[in-house]
């Protein structure tokens, strides 16, 4: 799920307006010389106990029960780094429009989540841009469970032998 949820993110800072390599570590980020950058780091994992209960027809029409064992939380700090204010701020706003409500990560959908913003100028920044924003982007899916549910009439039948 990391790994996908990277690549997505990645994906749309492109898509808004990054031209440079996009970041993905703390270290190469620092030692970054660029005015115009991009970044997706990892944050971080955190699980709840689940017990929600989905019955769905897979495709070869078998009646299954999925149990979401876990609630997943996955978090990324997201950071953008220009030397004009106003290209920094267009970049953001694009960003932000281009994530979607959710994604689909291993057949389940993963909902999309963006959380507070911070802006910060060179003097507060580790960054060689004049103004930067990193924002935190929230993926929230699961670890889930798959069953094959029987049919009322193999149910009987094993009851019977028994």
């Amino acid at each position: 799920m990391i790994g996908q949820c990277k690549e997505y993110l990645i994906q749309k800072l492109k898509d808004a307006g990054i031209k440079s390599k996009v970041h993905t570590s703390m270290k190469t980020l620092e030692k970054s010389n660029e005015s115009h950058v991009g970044a997706v780091l990892f944050e971080g994992d955190s699980y709840t106990r689940s017990g929600s209960k989905t019955i769905y027809v897979d495709q070869e029409g078998v009646k299954r029960k999925r149990v979401k064992v876990f609630n997943r939380k996955t978090s990324f700090m997201v950071v953008i780094g220009e030397y004009e204010e106003s290209k920094c701020e267009s970049i953001f706003e694009s960003f932000v429009a281009l994530l979607d409500r959710g994604i689909e990560i291993d057949g389940n959908f993963t909902g999309i989540e963006v959380e507070d913003a911070d802006w910060v100028d060179e003097n507060d920044s580790i960054l060689k841009a004049k103004i930067a924003v990193q924002v935190k982007i929230t993926f929230d899916g699961g670890i889930y469970k798959d069953s094959a549910l029987g049919t009322m009439s193999e149910l009987e039948q094993t009851l019977e032998k028994e």
